[in-house]
């Protein structure tokens, strides 16, 4: 039997389609993103050509819609941590010599290398 693709949600940013998609991979749902590569390419195009598609087969499309839903409404965001009351995000390493390089290629076209602060001890990346 050939499987046939309906489209359960659309974005006007590809890189949402994909965060969409990987939550229905991880559902164990088959999905797919199209029209990814072109709303990269050509970003005046999104909205023309109806967003970027998240794509399931038709079987799975009900399970897909609730998923998408419960993904808009926040329901797989990550708390806070319990024990500390901070939230996990990534440290800021920007240092002097970064802002520096930032500055020389915007003022003056020039690539520069920079060296990141290293991180402090209570910005340590924690495992889960």
């Amino acid at each position: 039997m050939a499987c046939m693709f309906t489209t359960v949600a659309r974005f006007a940013d590809p890189l949402e389609a994909h965060i969409a998609c990987g939550r229905l991979r991880a559902e164990g749902i088959d999905a797919h993103v199209a029209d990814a590569h072109m709303g990269l390419a050509n970003w005046e195009w999104r909205l023309a050509v109806g967003g970027t598609r998240v794509l399931v087969d038709e079987s799975d499309a009900d399970f897909a819609h609730k998923v998408i839903r419960d993904l808009d409404a926040g329901a797989y965001a990550l708390d806070s941590d319990a024990s500390s009351g901070a939230t996990l995000q990534a440290p800021d390493r920007e240092s002097w010599s970064s802002r520096l390089a930032w500055i020389a290629l915007m003022l003056f076209n020039v690539p520069l290398p920079w060296r990141r602060r290293p991180p402090r001890d209570d910005e340590a990346v924690r495992e889960v």
